[in-house]
């Protein structure tokens, strides 16, 4: 356990100072906002950097029963938006991630996050009380356009106050 710890905060220093890109082996996706990456010999969870997922609200205990069950109705209505980060990501192959306020930035498309692209999907929500001029302004445009398209939660009305009643609190 000590020597977890230990290296953690060695990846984390190394992420933090890296000149060079931080490449990362996908080992497996647990969820939309959870996946397995190895760095050298050391494998560790990533979480998406600046968003609240419908996994995030959907794990939280104090969410009501209304909620939780639209959340449900929601991922058999589009079983394939339950698997978007599945489906987007390839085992085994490298990706640019970048060590963020204890959640990372993974690069799935290009310059694109896969944060933004849950976003951009109806699949999450940009943190509340977010301070960060790059991604925020890239997060706040991807919410604007999913909203726009009512992609994800963004067809549905109680959904989306479940996502903002959980994001004020």
């Amino acid at each position: 356990m000590f020597y977890n710890i230990i290296f953690l905060f060695l990846i984390n220093i190394s992420f933090l100072n890296a000149k060079e890109p931080t490449l990362a082996i996908l080992k497996n996706v647990y969820a939309n906002d959870v996946q397995q990456f190895t760095y050298h010999n050391y494998s560790f969870m990533c979480r998406p950097y600046g968003v609240v997922s419908i996994e995030d609200v959907y794990r939280n205990k104090k969410i009501s029963k209304t909620c939780r069950d639209r959340i449900e109705k929601f991922y058999i209505q589009h079983p394939k938006s339950q698997y978007f980060s599945a489906n987007i990501l390839k085992l085994s192959q490298m990706y640019h991630i970048k060590y963020k306020k204890e959640k990372y930035l993974i690069f799935a498309k290009g310059m694109k996050t896969l944060s933004e692209l849950l976003i951009e999907n109806g699949l999450a929500i940009k943190e509340p009380y977010l301070k960060d001029e790059i991604y925020g302004y890239k997060f706040d445009t991807a919410q604007k356009r999913a909203s726009y398209a009512k992609a994800g939660l963004h067809k549905d009305n109680v959904l989306r106050n479940c996502m903002i009643f959980y994001k004020i609190n």
